[in-house]
């Protein structure tokens, strides 16, 4: 996340995207052994400020990963390079692989 100004604010407001998973039973191993042990190879891209991983505490098939970044095109620019069809690659695909239910995206307007 961007640094605090003095005043407590981001000094940086910011872009989101959010991607909803389902992942059958069987796959769901593989996909957290996918998460935790990720490529990282995002983590230095240029305006990447941080991803998370969640999973639904109700449906421990639900999975939502949120990435921050510093705006539209540095998101934009990591999804066309070869640094992030390295890293979906090794997501475990076929029929107990992930599917996205959703992708939704916000401009942070407010911290």
């Amino acid at each position: 996340m961007t640094d605090p100004d003095t005043d407590g604010r981001a000094a940086q407001p910011g872009y989101v995207a959010c991607s909803e998973l389902r992942v059958a039973a069987e796959g769901r191993a593989a996909l957290l052994a996918a998460f935790r042990d990720r490529l990282g190879a995002v983590d230095s891209w240029p305006g990447f400020r941080g991803v998370q991983v969640w999973q639904d505490d109700s449906d421990p098939l639900r999975f939502v990963m949120v990435t921050w970044w510093d705006d539209e095109a540095a998101f934009r620019d990591y999804l066309a390079s070869d640094a992030f069809r390295r890293s979906a690659a090794r997501i475990p695909a076929g029929e107990h692989g992930p599917r996205r239910v959703a992708l939704d995206r916000f401009e942070v307007v407010a911290w």
